[in-house]
């Protein structure tokens, strides 16, 4: 009996220190229908979209991404603290095929908060979608359309 119990300690040492590796392994969870579209930065950002968060509005879709950064210190951070987990707000115009940043929320691998801005369209404009880019990636998926 004391047998059993040793072991099954261990093994739920064990597993709680496995699911904890897990978690800072995919950064911290942001809650939404997650749709994986590829990697950028030579496979170690992986980008997703929030499918229940895509609202159009005439030729403008608004939607959530997800950026995750794979191995934090192999990534070069410009301009930016080192983070894990990215969170914007974009805006496209499927008729332009422009786009812009209007929210960014950088999370740690623990899941607080290390910066949480708001953008207008006079802070950053729009900007062209470039084919072959994530960018291009997230108008086909938001527009349904090829670009």
């Amino acid at each position: 009996m004391m047998n059993t119990v040793r072991i099954l300690r261990r093994t739920a040492a064990v597993t709680a220190a496995l699911l904890l590796a897990a978690c800072a392994a995919n950064g911290p969870t942001v809650s939404g229908n997650w749709k994986d579209i590829g990697t950028t930065s030579n496979g170690n950002i992986k980008a997703s979209i929030d499918m229940d968060s895509i609202k159009k509005n005439g030729h403008v879709v608004t939607f959530r991404d997800k950026k995750t950064v794979l191995k934090p210190n192999e990534e070069r951070y410009t301009n930016l603290p080192k983070y894990k987990t990215a969170v914007g707000e974009w805006e496209i115009n499927c008729q332009n095929k422009t786009y812009r940043l209007t929210a960014l929320k950088l999370l740690d691998s623990n899941g607080s908060t290390l910066t949480d801005e708001r953008y207008t369209a006079v802070n950053l404009r729009p900007m062209s979608i470039t084919l072959g880019s994530i960018t291009a990636k997230q108008y086909e998926t938001v527009c349904k359309r090829k670009l």
